[in-house]
């Protein structure tokens, strides 16, 4: 067989079908969440993004997750957040902080669902829903889009983004944005946030998330170009 030949077997179905039984994907088996936010640029809030997390619980305070712009087969995968608990986040250094923002919005407004499959009854959702977002509202998250799919869709250009969340009405997303993904869920963000002020309890966020509210300052990563060591 010609190396050419064999060349073009790589995206063939038999060689990926034997790549599936010949190799080990264990990391990517243990995802168990299927969470839909919605992201923002921390440098510029006109920006926002569909974001589609799959997540590892690597112990009961440290989740990590991969994010991709939709939940479809040929999804595109555009960056990872890792999500503690208020416990590590009062850990952190002060400079370190001004990278993490906090979920409490999110879960709270209902912005933030898990994505069920779509043969999975309403209700059922509505109480599986209610143990993550009981820990999640007392989360922070530290998010690098490493695509930015808005102004890039066809290839990953530029350098990695610190991504935010939001912390109250009118920063976004757009309602036609929410709309789009409710009608492709089959749930409503509204409906969601209703249901959970009657079981969420009261909660203030830490001190040092969010910084940009305070400073009115966001954090762009340019490149510099060094020496090599």
């Amino acid at each position: 067989m010609q190396p050419e030949t064999k060349q073009s077997l790589y995206h063939s179905a038999p060689y990926h079908a034997a790549g599936e039984a010949m190799m080990s994907f264990k990391p990517i088996n243990q995802i168990h969440q299927h969470l839909c936010a919605f992201h923002v640029y921390a440098q510029d809030h006109s920006r926002h993004v569909e974001a589609h997390h799959f997540c590892k619980h690597l112990s009961p305070d440290f989740h990590q997750c991969v994010i991709y712009d939709s939940d479809k087969a040929d999804a595109k995968l555009i960056g990872i957040e890792y999500i503690v608990s208020e416990k590590i986040f009062m850990s952190l250094p002060q400079e370190e902080k001004k990278y993490w923002h906090s979920h409490k919005y999110e879960v709270e407004s209902g912005l933030l669902q898990i994505a069920p499959k779509m043969f999975v009854p309403g209700a059922a959702t509505d109480l599986a829903e209610q143990p993550a977002m009981l820990e999640l509202h007392k989360t922070y998250g530290k998010t690098i889009h490493t695509w930015a799919i808005d102004v890039s869709p066809e290839l990953p250009l530029g350098p990695p983004n610190l991504m935010m969340s939001y912390t109250g009405g009118g920063e976004g997303p757009p309602p036609e944005m929410v709309r789009a993904r409710d009608a492709g869920s089959g749930q409503e963000t509204a409906a969601k946030k209703e249901m959970r002020a009657s079981y969420l309890p009261p909660y203030e966020k830490a001190d040092g998330a969010d910084e940009w509210e305070k400073s009115g300052r966001g954090i762009e990563f340019l490149v510099k170009e060094v020496p090599i060591r």
